[in-house]
């Protein structure tokens, strides 16, 4: 019998303990900091926010299979990456390339009527996941062979 109330006793201290530690309040996530607006915007609209510009640089990272440390430079003092920075050449790459893909979207794509494009042109309808895309290679041409197999059926001999 003093087995089963030593039990019960544990069992009871057990749970009176788990419920005050139930009503403890969780503790708060982290906060982020917020994201600040952008500076050094030579393409994009200068007035974008912080959330847009991220956006659009999640899909540039997609669209060539890279990371931030593709364009951006990193701090040599705080060893983090300085979004404003134009010390990275690659950066400079990716303007002259964001004007082409503009270009080709807004004076060239908008010519065509029949049919019209559904699609606009973006990093990705190049690169497709890769930061240094293989050249096109188009398969060879097939050509007509003169060799009498070929002929169509009914075609008289050749001599």
């Amino acid at each position: 019998m003093t087995s089963r109330s030593l039990s019960l006793l544990g069992c009871g201290s057990l749970l009176a303990a788990s419920m005050v530690f139930a009503q403890q309040p969780s503790p708060a996530p982290a906060q982020r900091r917020p994201i600040p607006n952008p500076i050094n915007l030579k393409v994009l609209p200068k007035d974008m926010t912080g959330p847009q510009v991220i956006a659009i640089m999640r899909g540039f990272e997609g669209d060539l299979g890279v990371e931030c440390s593709f364009c951006h430079a990193k701090d040599s003092t705080t060893g983090r990456l300085n979004f404003a920075s134009d010390a990275n050449p690659m950066k400079d790459t990716a303007r002259i390339m964001m004007k082409m893909t503009s270009t080709i979207n807004q004076e060239y794509l908008t010519q065509l009527t029949d049919p019209k494009p559904e699609t606009t042109v973006g990093c990705g309808t190049c690169h497709r996941g890769m930061s240094k895309p293989p050249a096109f290679v188009p398969p060879p041409e097939k050509h007509e062979s003169a060799h009498p197999a070929s002929a169509p059926p009914n075609a008289p001999p050749s001599s």
